[in-house]
């Protein structure tokens, strides 16, 4: 059974290393500690850099007898996620597509003060419904429109940190390929850790349980040797992948991150099977440090598309693979 990392952080490889290297790597880690890897990954690579990314602002509180008093964006923990509060004007030009990231405060404060806990949250353009259009008389202010959130959900696998590495829109490949093994790694691990057989009467005879267990860890392998095929003498995403090769990894990546739900739903629903309540067993915890891997994993390739279906990089952002000053 594999052990947790105890806090020790463990090693994570960049855009600049070979894919394939990228794969075993983070499998690896995902399937050490899900949580751990996920944090690691988080807290140095900023993922949501090439999306829009909207202005935080700070409103003033009535007079209460508190001069100097004000709101700002503020973030608590929720269920698998985070509550956001706060308003953010948007960019005057262009209007998000799909996606938007919210930092906590703006950039140079985030990076002066550092991120103790994340401090960018993407949301879908859905969230963007209803958005003001920007008043005042501030006329070195940006005209966009202003975003009002209240206590509005964030999955925590569209969550990470502005004093992070950002990551360009060319960076895309090394964003899906992490995930996806990241997210093979912490399924795997799932699969190591099936219950067994309750014993006589139970609803898992020895022989289900254990042909379950193999059939799971069957569609994983298969899995990560598909992708593993897919990325074979594939070179670093920084040195630039082939359209059609970045296409398949697109559609592989894809389909890892189905697989890896249909094997986590699996394995709760024989927790639930077994003991008639998911409350208080051991796999339950492994499957909720792996849930940030799979939410983003189900959509890393609609946050940084192919080449093709990515604006950023059809409009002649040639040099959007080089990580700015």
């Amino acid at each position: 059974m594999p052990t947790p990392t105890h806090g020790v952080p463990p090693r994570t490889l960049g855009p600049e290393s070979g894919l394939a290297q990228v794969l075993e790597s983070g499998e690896r880690q995902g399937h050490r500690d899900p949580a751990a890897a996920w944090q690691t990954f988080t807290r140095t690579w900023n993922w949501a850099a090439p999306l829009t990314t909207a202005l935080p602002l700070t409103t003033a509180v009535p007079r209460t007898g508190l001069p100097g008093l004000s709101r700002t964006p503020a973030a608590r923990p929720a269920a698998e996620g985070f509550a956001l509060s706060g308003q953010w004007r948007l960019p005057r030009r262009g209007t998000p597509a799909n996606w938007v990231a919210l930092p906590l405060a703006d950039g140079s404060r985030a990076h002066a003060h550092g991120a103790a806990g994340p401090d960018l949250f993407v949301v879908t353009g859905g969230s963007l419904t209803g958005a003001a259009p920007a008043g005042g008389d501030d006329r070195s202010a940006p005209s966009g429109p202003v975003l009002r959130l209240a206590g509005a959900h964030v999955p925590a696998g569209f969550v990470t940190y502005t004093a992070a590495t950002p990551l360009t829109g060319g960076d895309a490949p090394f964003l899906w390929t992490s995930v996806a093994a990241l997210a093979l790694g912490a399924a795997r691990r799932v699969t190591d850790e099936l219950p067994g057989a309750t014993g006589a009467g139970g609803p898992w005879e020895t022989g289900a349980a254990g042909a379950l267990r193999a059939e799971l860890a069957g569609m994983l392998h298969d899995e990560r040797l598909g992708l593993a095929a897919a990325l074979h003498g594939a070179p670093a995403a920084r040195a630039g992948l082939p359209a059609g090769l970045e296409e398949r990894l697109a559609a592989r990546a894809g389909q890892v991150a189905k697989v890896v739900h249909h094997v986590l739903a699996a394995a709760y629903q024989q927790v639930l099977a077994e003991s008639g309540g998911a409350g208080g067993h051991p796999l339950v915890s492994v499957i909720e440090a792996s849930t940030p891997i799979l939410q983003q994993a189900r959509y890393a390739t609609e946050l940084l598309p192919p080449d093709d279906r990515n604006p950023r990089r059809k409009a002649g952002h040639g040099d959007d693979r080089r990580i700015p000053g």
